[in-house]
């Protein structure tokens, strides 16, 4: 089988329009490493369209070429290559599905363990903290410009998706790869300011009502809370205002996985997002239950259903997956002994 890596190049090279797309809902690693792409692309002269069902989050107007990205048209379009960046499924690209006319490749890339490989050719790797970072490999491997906007971009996603270089996900590899990316000459501090200082209000505001509705269960080792309507309402918070809330949860000494539940504008679908701080406690194992996905420390799905019965299914799966690993704790252990 030919090296993924090596056929994305020779399409790059080859072919002349592009579509570049991502998850809908598009977090920081969605967002950078699109606009890369995007960038890159641009840079050797091809046609690149960038779309979204979702706007780009606020804090990340400020990257290079956000305005690029734009909600998919009425009229359906032809493309070259359809690439897909950070999206476990090609239900994750939403409605843009819908509005590729034609095209000859659809290129996978990204690091979610629970992708489904739709592409035909599909370039996936678990082991990687972020889709930024095997964004750059591409562009190094390719010998593709990497100029000091596309750097940004990359180091945002890496950035955000490593929690700014503090999760176990961070490796040496995702360190020297950041290194080179500041080699660039981009601003560290102005990145920083606008990711993780420049939260609005309204952000503080929905917070102070979620940490009020904190619970803990299974012996303080599951630690959740509820952002519901009337939470968005009151506080007048975007749903982008949503990311990073989970981690308030996560950061509670003894709880072993958090869970972040949100009422969706969908009727009877609820967004439930898993953290989990034991390497093996298997918050993708959990969100598969329920038709999601993610990685091992982080994952995420979407319930249909209503509140109180989405909360206790969702218990109930993470203390079974909880005592299974206890299990396995146990019977290791005694493997040990004998």
């Amino acid at each position: 089988m030919s090296n993924p890596v090596h056929q994305i190049c020779d399409i790059i090279r080859r072919e002349r329009s592009f579509l570049i797309l991502t998850h809908y809902r598009p977090d920081g690693d969605a967002v950078g490493s699109q606009l890369a792409l995007v960038l890159m692309l641009k840079k050797i002269g091809k046609r690149v369209a960038a779309w979204n069902d979702d706007a780009v989050p606020t804090k990340f107007h400020f990257l290079p070429g956000a305005s690029l990205i734009r909600k998919p048209p009425a009229k359906p379009q032809k493309f070259d290559v359809v690439i897909s960046i950070d999206s476990s499924n090609w239900q994750r690209v939403g409605t843009a599905a819908e509005k590729i006319a034609s095209r000859k490749h659809l290129i996978n890339i990204d690091h979610h363990v629970s992708n489904d490989r739709f592409g035909d050719i599909n370039w996936i790797v678990p082991s990687s903290p972020a889709s930024g970072q095997i964004a750059f490999d591409l562009i190094r491997r390719g010998g593709f410009p990497l100029t000091r906007d596309i750097a940004t971009c990359l180091f945002a996603a890496i950035s955000t998706d490593t929690g700014s270089f503090s999760y176990a996900n961070t490796t040496a590899e995702c360190l020297h790869v950041a290194a080179q990316l500041v080699g660039t000459g981009l601003n560290v501090g102005k990145i920083s300011h606008h990711v993780y200082e420049s939260y609005p209000y309204a952000r503080l505001h929905l917070l102070r009502l979620v940490l009020a509705d904190l619970k803990l269960a299974d012996r303080k080792r599951i630690a959740y809370y509820w952002i519901t309507k009337e939470m968005f309402e009151e506080s007048r918070a975007k749903r982008e205002d949503t990311e990073g809330v989970i981690d308030y949860a996560r950061s509670i000494d003894g709880v072993v996985v958090a869970i972040l539940f949100e009422e969706l504008n969908e009727p009877g679908k609820i967004r439930i997002s898993l953290r989990s701080k034991n390497a093996k406690v298997d918050a993708n194992a959990i969100a598969r239950v329920f038709g999601g996905g993610g990685h091992r420390e982080a994952a995420g799905a979407r319930i249909p259903g209503r509140p109180s019965e989405v909360e206790r299914r969702v218990l109930r799966a993470v203390r079974a997956e909880i005592r299974s690993e206890e299990h396995t704790s146990e019977l290791q252990s005694h493997s040990d002994l004998v």
